[in-house]
């Protein structure tokens, strides 16, 4: 089971302006944070919205979901004593915001689900997607996945000691699939495991590495610090290495001491 990759981009590698992206102004002013920062990543990675509408599927992940606005509406609920409620955060604080909104740009009533299970979202998602590629029912999938940052979010989990050896971020991945080898492709796929137990550099090698130059890479290790989603990162940095001259490399997931996760990306060919 193996799927190909033809881009992926993190949201600091979007170079098109979002008017360019989004073109509607109604739609944009609606929209949080996130949802622009996420949206127009997604339609960056597969060259502009006209694009929507050919893929088979846009599958995408998160661990806390649209979280400003699920805050805010919530405060709202407490302030406003029920009464006189703003619908638009609920309506965007929901997890399936993002696929949804990607989709309605297109116009396109493929299949569109959100996985979201702490630090194995992103996981499960690619997991989706080569499923699906491997069973023919999709040969072009949208995969991504998105986590914001807030204040409280922030001040709970250092009250829990998150941030004591980790620093907290936030992103969005997202990646163009296929089925088939092309001249576009630029990796592959070739594992998604999930391991049982915790796993040292040496027991990864050994398990999981089957080429000789082989890489190994945490998901701990970027300037955006570490989120529920930051394997994608993590995914985005292999392609990356691979497109430079590795021919492997291993991701390897823990967040905040989950059962790991095990994500093989190799060169084409």
């Amino acid at each position: 089971m193996r799927c190909y990759v033809e881009r992926v981009i993190t949201e600091s590698d979007v170079q098109r302006d979002i008017k360019e992206l989004i073109t509607d102004a109604g739609m944009r002013r609606r929209m949080s944070r996130i949802l622009k920062v996420a949206v127009s990543t997604a339609i960056e990675c597969i060259g502009g919205r006209e694009n929507i509408e050919q893929l088979h599927a846009i599958i995408t992940a998160t661990g806390l979901g649209c979280l400003a606005d699920s805050e805010r509406f919530l405060r709202n609920m407490v302030v406003d004593k029920e009464q006189l409620l703003n619908p638009t955060p609920f309506i965007q604080s929901t997890f399936n915001t993002i696929g949804g909104q990607i989709a309605l740009l297109g116009h396109n009533h493929c299949y569109n689900v959100t996985y979201v299970n702490r630090g194995h979202s992103f996981e499960d998602a690619m997991l989706d997607a080569m499923i699906s590629i491997a069973d023919g029912d999709a040969s072009r999938v949208l995969v991504g996945a998105f986590d914001e940052e807030t204040p409280t979010q922030h001040h709970i989990l250092e009250r829990m000691g998150a941030w004591r050896k980790m620093r907290s971020g936030e992103g969005a991945v997202f990646a163009l699939l296929d089925a088939c080898q092309s001249d576009r492709s630029i990796a592959q796929v070739t594992l998604i495991e999930f391991p049982q137990q915790s796993l040292t550099e040496e027991e990864c090698f050994k398990r999981y590495a089957t080429r000789g130059d082989a890489q190994l890479l945490y998901n701990t290790i970027y300037q955006s610090g570490i989120y529920p989603t930051a394997s994608a990162r993590s995914f985005a940095e292999a392609v990356r290495r691979v497109e430079c001259g590795i021919e492997e490399v291993i991701i390897y997931n823990e967040f905040l001491g989950a059962t790991p996760t095990i994500l093989r990306v190799e060169c084409v060919g």
